[in-house]
């Protein structure tokens, strides 16, 4: 029996989310659907991460229908690096990631793929609806900063989550793995290969625990942002992969 879906979660010190999202995804509607895969990343976590993911592990292991596995990153891999380990080891026919970090509910996943199922060369992301504040100002200078530079509109580039048919994959043949550009390179080859993109309202909940590797730490941030306009410039002058190849 194939995996209808397969949800990627990349976790960096994420402990005391494990159960939580455990228990969020085996919740989850499942009309038409048979078999689902929760996937797991402890991207080298430093904290109790991989010993809270063995444990949802073994309490699901007697459920044929849903699958919980894990990928077990040492070292960090950085975002895209995580995402990308994930989507590897993934077997669902759609294919997607959100975050880890509780603000994103795992329902609305399942509410993309309702939408998209049955559909191939298609994507569906989130579009946050809410006022983040800071967060909110950092995101929309990114995807202005995307727009002008890649010469297509860009809107919420890293709203939550993600979704797409196995058979995009042959086009993301480059996926970035530092820093946070791998959304923005996945919308981007999307647009240039005219995919249909399938949007839904989604509100972004704060953080209960944890906090972002780069945002609360003033070095990383302005890091951040360098590199990744190195990457859109780059991106920019790059060929991306399209039918015709």
């Amino acid at each position: 029996m194939s995996v209808d879906f397969s949800l990627v979660l990349p976790c960096y010190n994420e402990e005391k989310n494990i159960k939580i999202l455990f228990e969020e995804f085996i919740n989850l509607p499942r009309e038409n659907v048979n078999k689902i895969e929760l996937v797991f990343v402890n991207n080298g976590s430093t904290d109790k991460t991989e010993q809270e993911i063995d444990k949802v592990i073994e309490i699901n292991k007697s459920n044929k229908n849903i699958i919980i596995n894990k990928v077990n990153l040492v070292t960090n891999q950085e975002y895209g690096g995580g995402i990308v380990a994930g989507l590897n080891a993934a077997k669902g026919d759609y294919l997607g990631w959100a975050h880890a970090d509780l603000q994103t509910p795992l329902l609305d996943f399942y509410k993309l793929f309702k939408i998209i199922v049955g559909k191939n060369k298609i994507f569906g992301k989130g579009y946050r609806v809410n006022n983040r504040g800071f967060d909110g100002i950092v995101s929309r200078l990114h995807e202005n900063l995307a727009s002008v530079i890649l010469g297509v509109k860009l809107k919420e580039i890293n709203a939550q989550p993600k979704i797409f048919s196995r058979d995009l994959m042959r086009y993301f043949n480059n996926f970035p793995k530092k820093w946070t550009v791998l959304d923005t390179y996945v919308f981007y080859v999307c647009l240039k290969n005219k995919i249909e993109i399938k949007v839904i309202d989604v509100i972004f909940k704060n953080r209960l625990y944890g906090q972002s590797k780069w945002k609360n730490n003033f070095k990383n941030f302005i890091s951040h942002i360098f590199f990744n306009i190195i990457y859109l410039i780059k991106l920019r002058f790059t060929k991306v992969k399209n039918d015709s190849e």
